[in-house]
């Protein structure tokens, strides 16, 4: 008789734990299709400029840069972006957790990196103004000093990977020129304003192996408002 109702007693604690179960399942899956709608499927931006009228780039560089590079990291965002909605991440092995997530970062960062490059690309020479003029008067002790400095930057990461960006540390109220030898870097606590890209998709078609040249190319075709934009935002933060 006494078996009865352990045998009961059982079977009730094995209906309570699929019911948890299912229940626990049918959570992760309404998270999923949360995250999965407020996860955006991101399109690469159009070029602001018109590749056959910038001095030094050709427009085969460029068109090649943005429709490859650049577009084919997005692709790659939005499909690292796909499985990490599906991802079970309390039963997911670390070590493919860590490799999403990495691939995660730097994509992203490339992405951002990337549109900042070209938006400071421009047909026509110009210069900073007003407060961001004075920010760089103040900071590097004027245009030429700063020129100076990004452009050696530039170079001594020629043969390598990586970027040059111009970014205003909010810590410290003021803006710096940093070496970026990986997607995956990025000055930390700042403002992204400019960016250089010197991996070799940037110029090889162009200029081969001769960084310095492309370095040379780029400075004259430096497009300041977009720079100039995001340092007054980020000022008023």
């Amino acid at each position: 008789m006494t078996d009865i109702p352990r045998r009961s007693l059982a079977a009730g604690a094995g209906l309570l734990v699929g019911a948890m179960a299912l229940r626990a399942q049918a959570q992760q899956q309404e998270a999923q299709q949360i995250a999965s709608a407020n996860t955006p499927s991101l399109r690469a931006m159009p070029l602001t400029f018109n590749p056959e009228r910038i001095p030094g780039l050709s427009a085969k560089l460029l068109n090649s840069h943005h429709d490859k590079n650049y577009a084919g990291t997005i692709s790659k965002l939005n499909a690292i972006e796909a499985q990490l909605v599906k991802v079970d991440f309390a039963n997911t092995p670390p070590y493919q957790l860590n490799g999403l997530k990495r691939e995660q970062h730097i994509a992203y960062n490339s992405t951002i990196l990337h549109e900042l490059y070209f938006a400071g690309i421009g047909e026509a020479p110009t210069r900073p103004s007003g407060v961001f003029a004075q920010a760089i008067e103040r900071d590097f002790g004027g245009i030429d000093r700063w020129q100076a400095e990004f452009a050696a930057t530039g170079k001594a990461l020629g043969g390598g990977s990586g970027w040059v960006i111009l970014a205003y540390s909010a810590r410290d109220k003021r803006l710096y020129n940093h070496w970026a030898a990986d997607h995956s870097m990025a000055p930390a606590g700042s403002v992204p304003l400019l960016a250089l890209d010197m991996y070799e998709h940037a110029y090889a078609i162009d200029y081969g192996a001769d960084a310095g040249a492309y370095v040379d190319a780029f400075m004259k075709i430096v497009k300041w408002p977009n720079a100039e934009r995001l340092y007054r935002e980020a000022i008023r933060v």
